[in-house]
């Protein structure tokens, strides 16, 4: 039977959207760290004139395989402030740290003005990352 280029097309789409799935974990770890998840501390990188990005690695025990961390996906959560307090937040959000990734996140934060410096921190089960600044590259131009 001969494939049709619909067919082959809609398998691949399938196929696509298989992998896409797995990008979302349906059940992520319910966990509450005993330690400071973030040893490895944050870091940032890329700028943009309204964009950086931010990165962290999750690891209690970061000189044990899996860094003492559950084989399954963790909330992280993320926010951005125009202070060092973080008392003016300006951009935030959640993702997940996955064992593929050995529990790291890259988070790529749009929407920021050009030339400012800015603050960061991630929070994951109770826990808090030291706070991070980053800055803007200048505007395009300038």
């Amino acid at each position: 039977m001969p494939h049709s280029r619909r067919r082959v097309l809609s398998a691949g789409l399938g196929l696509a959207g298989v992998g896409l799935l797995r990008a979302f974990p349906s059940r992520a770890a319910d966990i509450r760290f005993a330690s400071d998840p973030f040893t490895l501390g944050v870091a940032s990188g890329y700028p943009e004139p309204n964009a950086v990005v931010l990165w962290t690695r999750l690891a209690p025990e970061p000189l044990v395989p899996g860094g003492g961390m559950p084989v399954a996906p963790v909330e992280v959560a993320w926010e951005v402030g125009s202070d060092a307090a973080l008392a003016t937040v300006v951009r935030r959000g959640t993702t997940y740290a996955t064992p593929d990734w050995a529990h790291s996140v890259h988070v790529e934060v749009t929407g920021l003005e050009p030339a400012r410096d800015y603050w960061y921190r991630f929070t994951s089960g109770g826990a808090q990352s030291p706070v991070g600044r980053t800055r803007t590259a200048p505007a395009r131009g300038t």
